[in-house]
């Protein structure tokens, strides 16, 4: 089951450049604004949908791309998102 995450960087470039290193290993992601709960210093993130956040973390990791926070995007019964940091 797929589930979606939020990565935050500390720069935008970082996290353009994690964008596309995600994208060239077949992993589909969008660069977006942060949501307020997250942001810390730079205001966008990697968003995506996945079913494991493993290959991510060792894709990145391979490419030594530093992470500041990876978060899963939870929705209540209401609609309204939550961030559980992961």
């Amino acid at each position: 089951m797929e589930k979606e995450y939020i990565l935050s960087f500390s720069s935008f470039y970082k996290a353009a450049y994690a964008r596309d290193v995600l994208e060239e290993n077949g992993l589909n992601s969008t660069l977006r604004k942060l949501p307020a709960q997250v942001a810390h210093s730079c205001s966008t993130g990697v968003y995506l949908r996945i079913d494991s956040i493993e290959r991510v973390r060792r894709v990145l990791d391979e490419r030594q791309i530093a992470v500041r926070g990876i978060y899963e995007i939870r929705r209540n019964e209401k609609g309204i998102k939550t961030y559980m940091r992961v």
